[in-house]
C-alpha cells in the first residue's frame, strides 16, 4: 500500500479522530469529579455536581451510539455520539442546561436508531435495545426537568443493563437456548419496567432487586461465558470478567434490599452496578469493541489487563465495605484506586492500539 492509501484511510478516519478524543476526555472529568465527591483533595471542578451524568451520558452512552453507529455505512450517524459527547464541554463550562439538552437529543437520536434496526433485521434483541433506550430518554428527560439526579439514575441503569443484556443476545444467539428460556429473560426484563415506575423507597426497590437478581441467574446459566472461560487468551479473558459482572449484579440486587439501612448504602448500590457490573462489561468487551469501531484488525488483548481488572475489583470490595460499615477515609481511598485503575486500563487499552497500528502502518507502507 502507498504512502497516498494510508492517507486515504486516515482520512476516512477523521470522524472518530474528532470523537474519540471527547469521549476519553469525559472519562477523565467523570472519574475527576467522582473523586471530589468522595473528598480526594484536588482542586474543584465546576462539573462536580454532575459525575453522575458525566459518566453515564457523555462517557458510556457516547460509546455506546458510537458502538453502533458504526455499523451503518452513513457517516451521518456519527453525528449522535459527537452530540452526546459535546455534553462534556457544556458540563466543563457550567452550562448544564445545555449539557442536558444535548443527551436528550441524543439520547433520542439512539432510540429512534434502534427503532430503525427493529424496522430493518425484526430481530427480538433490538427490540431490548430500543426499550434500553427508552429508560435512558426517560432518565434525560426527567433530569432536564427536574435537575434531580435520583429521579433519573434508575432508569439509567435499566438503559445500561438492557444494553448489555441485548448485546449478550446479540452475540449468543446461535447458542441452543429454548423459546422458553427468552420468554422468562422477557420477563424479567418487564418486571424491572415495572419496578422504576413504582415508588423507589417503597416496594420499587425491592421489585428491582428481585429482577436483577433474576437477571442475573438467567445470564450466569445461559450466556456463553461459562464456555468462553474454558478457552485459552482472549476468550478466557472475556468470560471470566462477564461472570465477575454478573456476580456483581447480584450483590446490587442484595444492597438494593438492605440500601436504606447502611450509612452510605446509595453509594454502595450506585457503585455496586455502575463500577462493578458495567465496567466489568466495558474491560470484557473494550478490546473487541476498539476494532470494531476503528474497522482496524488490531489485537488489543494483552494478559496485562487482568492487572488492571483485579485492581478494580479488590478496590471496589474495599469501598463497598466501607459503605456498609461507614468508614470514610476507607472510603475515599478505595474511590481513590477505583478511578486509578479505571485510567490504568484505558492507558493500556490506548497504548496498544497505538502500537498495533503503527504495525500494520508500517507493513502496508513496505507493501
Amino acid at each position: 500500500m502507498s504512502r497516498s492509501s494510508l492517507r486515504d484511510i486516515l482520512f476516512s478516519m477523521r470522524p472518530l479522530v474528532v470523537i474519540l478524543p471527547l469521549i476519553l476526555l469525559s472519562l477523565l472529568l467523570a472519574i475527576y469529579t467522582g473523586l471530589l465527591r468522595i473528598g480526594v483533595g484536588m482542586p474543584g471542578s465546576l462539573a462536580i455536581a454532575h459525575h453522575g451524568s458525566l459518566m453515564v451520558n457523555s462517557f458510556l452512552a457516547s460509546v455506546i451510539f458510537l458502538e453502533r453507529a458504526v455499523s451503518f455505512k452513513s457517516k451521518w450517524l456519527l453525528l449522535l455520539p459527537f452530540v452526546n459527547a459535546l455534553s462534556l464541554v457544556a458540563f466543563a463550562s457550567d452550562r448544564p442546561d445545555v449539557a442536558f439538552l444535548l443527551s436528550l437529543l441524543g439520547s433520542f437520536g439512539f432510540m429512534v436508531m434502534c427503532g430503525w434496526f427493529i424496522y430493518k433485521y425484526k430481530d427480538p434483541y433490538y427490540y431490548v435495545f430500543f426499550i434500553g433506550a427508552f429508560c435512558l430518554l426517560t432518565g434525560n428527560s426527567l433530569l432536564l426537568k427536574s435537575n434531580f439526579y435520583p429521579a433519573s439514575v434508575v432508569f439509567w441503569m435499566l438503559f445500561l443493563l438492557f444494553t448489555i443484556v441485548a448485546e449478550r443476545l446479540e452475540l449468543t444467539r446461535f447458542l441452543p437456548v429454548s423459546r422458553k428460556a427468552h420468554i422468562s429473560l422477557y420477563a424479567i426484563l418487564t418486571l424491572m419496567i415495572i419496578a422504576v415506575f413504582l415508588p423507589f423507597h417503597s416496594y420499587g426497590s425491592s421489585l428491582l432487586a428481585l429482577s436483577f437478581l433474576l437477571c442475573a441467574a438467567w445470564l450466569l446459566k445461559f450466556d456463553m461465558a461459562k464456555k468462553a472461560m474454558k478457552m485459552q487468551g482472549h476468550h478466557r479473558y472475556s468470560g471470566l470478567l462477564l461472570i465477575a459482572g454478573y456476580f456483581w449484579l447480584i450483590i446490587t440486587a442484595v444492597i438494593l434490599f438492605v440500601w436504606q439501612n447502611i450509612p452510605f448504602g446509595y453509594d454502595a448500590m450506585l457503585h455496586s452496578f455502575f463500577i462493578g457490573f458495567v465496567f466489568s462489561m466495558i474491560f470484557s468487551h473494550a478490546p473487541i469493541i476498539l476494532p470494531a469501531v476503528i474497522k482496524k484488525p488490531i489485537r488489543i488483548y494483552r494478559p496485562s489487563l487482568y492487572y488492571w481488572f483485579v485492581l478494580l475489583q479488590l478496590s471496589l470490595i474495599m469501598r463497598i465495605t466501607a459503605d456498609v460499615y461507614g468508614y470514610f477515609e476507607v472510603r475515599k481511598l478505595s474511590g481513590l484506586v477505583n478511578g486509578i485503575s479505571l485510567l490504568l486500563f484505558f492507558i493500556t487499552i490506548a497504548v496498544t492500539a497505538v502500537a498495533e497500528w503503527r504495525k500494520i502502518s508500517r507493513r502496508s507502507i513496505k507493501a
